[in-house]
């Protein structure tokens, strides 16, 4: 068995000595009080499906008296929706409170990890350095962010950063604000003991949000559609704006071809065939980048997605750190909720799972090695 196997067949060992020693008694008593919070629950459900079937019947004679009243309409949608509704809020409650009691004592099981969530109060807010988002290249210019679960730590001696994160762009004020989405998911990053000499990033192929390339295919050929399309309705202010687009893509395509500038990311084929269809690379150093991605990078890389259930994932090598952005739109990180059994493990073994998935990069890169790439 390999050191790094030991090392996280230690963690799983560790984690399940805690959780029958300490994590175990502690979900029976909140086990009790999840099923209290379910019967009230229940309670309340009931309580409003009598109320909307009264409404409703005083809604139906209304419509047979031909005088429909409309607040009487609108009690009803409110009701009805209601009964979807009621349970959310209780759910947020409880599953936030679960976390704060046992997220310390989980987090024993891995080593030197800390987590703090910055929407809990009673938890120090640690700043999250946006600067990195930035080097990365791996977003596209945004204005806001928020985050959510926090962790940092080292392992091996390398220090990370987990954070639950959405990033968004906002322009305009009142009935004019717009945004767009950035990002949302959670990011990774690794402080690696070497240095990167040039950039690399990954994307799924769909996704126009990083500072490289701000179009993808689809969008080239749906202005250029607008052009055509614009052109033969005879609306020029369509043709024009959507013209003006398209250039900029050209002119884009040509410049990144054509410069001699080594800090601009250009795209790189690799051997997969089957990762080309999914994803493109881009390097500003096309030896490097291919050392870089791998065939067994392109397997860690998968792996790490499917910890997390993501629909997306990008990845940038840059100076002396690897970062790792996965879309996700679940909430990550839960150890248990009022709708699962808190008697069983295996809510707690999925949270294991994503962090172990986490350490296995940086023994697959060997982060912690001062040596060059």
């Amino acid at each position: 068995m390999s050191e790094k196997e030991i090392k996280t067949s230690e963690m799983r060992m560790n984690f399940h000595k805690i959780y029958y020693e300490k994590i175990a008694p502690m979900m029976e008593k909140y086990e009790k009080e999840r099923k209290f919070i379910i019967f009230k629950i229940f309670l309340i459900e009931i309580l409003i499906i009598g109320l909307l079937l009264i409404v409703l019947h005083y809604t139906h004679s209304s419509i047979q008296a031909a005088s429909t009243n409309g607040i009487l309409i609108i009690l009803d949608i409110l009701l009805f929706v209601s009964c979807f509704l009621i349970p959310f809020p209780f759910n947020n409650k409880f599953s936030k409170k679960l976390k704060k009691s046992c997220m310390p004592k989980i987090l024993n099981a891995f080593g030197d990890i800390s987590w703090y969530n910055s929407k809990n109060k009673t938890t120090t807010y640690l700043p999250i350095d946006e600067c990195k988002y930035i080097a990365s290249d791996l977003f596209s210019s945004f204005n806001h962010l928020t985050s959510d679960d926090n962790f940092t730590g080292s392992y091996k001696g390398v220090k990370f950063s987990i954070n639950e994160v959405h990033m968004w762009y906002e322009t305009g004020s009142g009935k004019n604000r717009s945004y767009r989405d950035v990002f949302r998911g959670v990011i990774i990053n690794f402080d690696a003991n070497k240095t990167i000499k040039n950039k690399t990033i990954i994307a799924t192929k769909w996704d126009s949000n990083i500072k490289n390339r701000w179009f993808t295919t689809g969008t080239f050929l749906f202005t250029l559609a607008l052009v055509i399309s614009g052109f033969y309705i005879r609306d020029y202010e369509i043709m024009s704006y959507s013209l003006i687009s398209f250039i900029a893509m050209v002119a884009s395509i040509l410049y990144e071809k054509c410069s001699k500038d080594k800090n601009i990311l250009r795209e790189i084929k690799l051997e997969d065939p089957k990762f080309n269809s999914k994803y493109r690379a881009y390097s500003s150093d096309e030896v490097e980048g291919r050392y870089l991605i791998t065939t067994a990078f392109m397997e860690r890389f998968n792996n790490i997605r499917t910890a997390f259930g993501s629909r997306g994932a990008k990845c940038s090598f840059y100076g002396n750190s690897l970062m790792f952005a996965i879309s996700t739109g679940k909430n990550l990180f839960e150890v248990g909720n009022l709708f699962t059994p808190l008697n069983n493990p295996k809510q707690l073994k999925r949270f294991m799972n994503e962090l172990i998935s986490i350490f296995a990069l940086v023994d697959y890169f060997k982060l912690d090695e001062k040596i060059g790439l």
